[in-house]
């Protein structure tokens, strides 16, 4: 490459690379206003959050791009390339079956519709070449002479196999010498010509046509199979309206099975010292074919053509995009001494919803990646208190991984959230028939504070009983058991049931240490008899039925709420003062009233 012939295709741009010194000043400039300012503000503080060098390597990359594009937009070459040929094309004729046959189904949608896709991209990708169009049966038709318009090729093709001729048979040997005599005459003897046959390769009438002979012709020969070795019943259709009537039968009353015949088209391939191929779908044939048919093509060297720049853009522009893309990646901040705290002790339930999280996260990261938000994005989301995004984003999780109880329990706690505490219960439901003894201690505990929500105090009370099954020392879920049965034993055995669904705007039921929530109807309990599967416990009167407005809150639950923090005894106060000691962070909804929804925190 001799730099000194260094030219430009677009010389009038050139002059944009003066924009270069104009920023560079104006960063100058810049970057004295902001020490000032920095003076200004901090004095001379030795800890700035921004480094100067950075800065000037964020400038300098930046600057390096502007300068590759403005010089990439101008068409730099240093060579000369000198236009000393052009490429001929090759003569194709594309013979294509369309006898009874070619109407079976066992490749998508039929036979002949694969053939007709078969021609019209062997056209779109053999620009330049001339294509000649024979159709065979029992005997071959010129259909089209030679043409460079592929969409003719598919017009000529374009039915479903209704209407098939009914003249049962096919003959190769007609394709082939109607094929020979579809070249055109008066063709420039230097340009490659070639044969392509695509067919089901049944032949039932006339012999297999001699094809060695091409290889003194010099004519390229290739065939492709349509259709599968197993076959199909051939389909018949209506000559009035190509309706459909049924299968073709033979003599005997049984339904033809046509097959494909891949010996004969290899056989006749091989012959002329070309290849075959299958055809089922895949595109990857027509292009193997198509690199064939071009190796054929004839290059006609051009005198006194001139030359034309080797233009070398495409390095300027891969600099400048690459110096672009590192500059939006580089921070300008420095790194920062962080004061190191002392390390304390979390609660035990924060330490169960770290370790969810994580799990979760590992399920997520193996089970796909890309396109769907992670399970921290979507846990941020939860702890924005944007629940609907959050509940979206598990939905989308659980398409990967549907199984995952993590995903169930993150789900039913954004519906909670969202005041549908019906529909977290079949998420809960999920969850609870994890292998893993933590999860399912986590699933009822969470379904017990939604059953409390919904009014159904002793659910509440069996779920919160199987979790200390599972895991005997949850203190809360122990708390809240004796919350809910000195609930239950204020309460008249009407109450319990019919209770309406709770407002949306109230933060987790009893001893609630995270995100939960949702409405729909609790697939973990078991149903009545007589009832159908999937229909919940109790259904008649049952809260999840009484579809009354979710804003109001339960007026027996509410009142027995009320009574409990307004009558505490010195023995429950003390109490209840021990459960907040030990991190029992759900007893304060119930002695305290709701809390703010911004104080709620993703619970997995």
């Amino acid at each position: 490459m001799n730099l000194s012939s260094l030219g430009f295709t677009r010389p009038e741009l050139v002059g944009l690379v003066l924009l270069v010194p104009v920023l560079l000043v104006l960063m100058l400039l810049a970057d004295v206003a902001r020490r000032r300012a920095s003076r200004a503000f901090g004095g001379n503080a030795a800890l700035s959050a921004r480094s100067s060098t950075r800065i000037w390597i964020r400038s300098g990359l930046l600057l390096l791009g502007l300068a590759s594009l403005v010089i990439a937009l101008a068409g730099p070459y240093v060579d000369l390339r000198q236009r000393g040929a052009r490429r001929l094309g090759v003569d194709i004729v594309l013979a294509v079956d369309v006898s009874q046959s070619m109407a079976t189904q066992d490749v998508a949608p039929d036979r002949l519709r694969a053939a007709r896709h078969v021609a019209q991209e062997i056209g779109i990708r053999m620009v330049g070449s001339r294509i000649s169009l024979v159709l065979f049966k029992g005997a071959g038709t010129l259909r089209y002479p030679a043409t460079t318009d592929p969409k003719i090729l598919g017009e000529v093709l374009d039915n479903s196999g209704k209407g098939a001729p009914k003249v049962e048979g096919s003959s190769l040997a007609a394709a082939f010498e109607q094929s020979l005599a579809a070249f055109p005459t008066d063709a420039d003897p230097r340009r490659g010509r070639a044969i392509v046959i695509v067919s089901d390769g049944e032949i039932t009438l006339g012999t297999v046509p001699d094809t060695a002979q091409l290889l003194n012709m010099r004519i390229g020969f290739y065939t492709i199979g349509v259709g599968t070795p197993s076959g199909g019943q051939v389909p018949t259709y209506s000559d009035k309206d190509g309706s459909f009537t049924g299968y073709l039968r033979g003599p005997d009353g049984r339904a033809v099975i046509s097959k494909l015949d891949e010996a004969n088209l290899q056989q006749l391939a091989t012959a002329a010292g070309g290849r075959y191929w299958r055809f089922a779908g895949d595109d990857s044939v027509i292009g193997q074919l198509g690199s064939e048919l071009h190796g054929l093509e004839a290059v006609e060297p051009i005198e006194n053509a001139g030359s034309v720049p080797d233009e070398k853009s495409q390095i300027f522009i891969a600099l400048a995009v690459g110096a672009i893309l590192i500059e939006r990646l580089l921070s300008d901040r420095r790194r920062m001494p962080a004061p190191k705290v002392a390390r304390v002790s979390r609660p035990r339930r924060g330490r169960r919803i770290l370790g969810i999280a994580f799990g979760s996260a590992l399920l997520w990261a193996a089970a796909c990646g890309g396109a769907v938000p992670s399970a921290a994005q979507a846990n941020g989301m939860f702890s924005r208190g944007d629940y609907q995004a959050a509940l979206a984003a598990y939905r989308d999780l659980q398409k990967s991984a549907p199984e995952a109880p993590e995903l169930s329990i993150n789900a039913g706690n954004s519906l909670h959230m969202l005041g549908d505490y019906s529909r977290a219960l079949p998420d809960y439901a999920k969850a609870i028939d994890a292998t893993d003894f933590h999860l399912r201690a986590i699933a009822q505990y969470d379904r017990g504070n939604t059953l409390f929500r919904l009014g159904r105090l002793e659910d509440a009370r069996d779920a919160y009983r199987e979790t200390l099954r599972l895991d005997p020392s949850d203190r809360d879920a122990k708390f809240n058991l004796e919350l809910v049965q000195t609930l239950l034993d204020g309460r008249r055995p009407s109450q319990l049931r019919g209770q309406p669904t709770n407002a949306p705007g109230e933060s987790n039921s009893p001893g609630g240490t995270g995100a939960t929530g949702a409405t729909g109807a609790n697939a973990s309990a078991s149903p009545d008899a007589g009832q159908p599967p999937g229909t919940p416990t109790g259904e008649q009167g049952d809260p999840t039925s009484d579809r009354t407005n979710p804003g109001q809150t339960p007026p027996d639950l509410k009142s027995a709420l009320s009574s409990f923090r307004n009558g505490l005894t010195l023995d429950d106060a003390l109490r209840v003062l021990d459960a907040l000691q030990g991190q029992q962070r759900g007893v304060a909804q119930l002695i305290e009233g709701p809390r703010p929804a911004d104080r709620q925190n993703p619970g997995y």
